[in-house]
């Protein structure tokens, strides 16, 4: 017996609603500190993942969630205090057990690239603590929207530096 089928995936790139460089995210040296874009990714993009059927519903429901393994984070610009921002999430990349995502972190005035943070997780069991795979149906699902993803354009100037699985030598 099978569950009920999930929804197509959105084959857009996800984007947040507006958001705004709080006050209190401002460093010494007066601009957003390096901590606070790192929360920002994982805050927002956490979220944004919801509709990836990966967020938070995904967790409660079946117990199964990501953990993220490694990151690679750009910082492209300065960032102050009041300045508007969004930030979109795409799929780089999937397979039965990881994911590789990325999200950009953008002005929300003019659109320039702040900073961007690739992500690679693994999908794990929370009552074993142990990499498992993704159901099937979802594996395809991810792996179609990576595909997907993959055909549009980068942002200026971006290198990928991480993979589902390391290059063959």
């Amino acid at each position: 017996m099978s569950g009920p089928v999930p929804p197509p995936l959105p084959a857009e790139i996800l984007t947040s609603g507006p958001l705004r460089v709080a006050e209190e995210w401002i460093d010494l040296y007066g601009h957003m500190n390096m901590a606070r874009y790192v929360a920002l990714f994982d805050e927002v993009g956490y979220a944004l993942q919801e509709r990836w059927g990966l967020g938070e519903s995904y967790t409660r429901e079946t117990r199964m969630g990501l953990f993220v393994v490694d990151v690679a984070i750009s910082y492209r610009r300065e960032l102050t205090a009041g300045t508007p921002l969004t930030l979109a999430l795409r799929l780089l990349e999937a397979d039965d057990k990881r994911l590789v995502c990325l999200m950009e972190l953008r002005r929300g005035d003019d659109g320039t690239l702040a900073a961007t943070m690739e992500q690679l997780s693994i999908h794990a069991d929370l009552t074993t603590r142990r990499v498992v795979p993704f159901a099937p149906p979802a594996a395809r699902r991810l792996r179609t929207l990576a595909e997907h993803h993959a055909g549009l354009p980068l942002p200026d100037g971006f290198r990928r530096r991480l993979r589902c699985r390391p290059p063959a030598d």
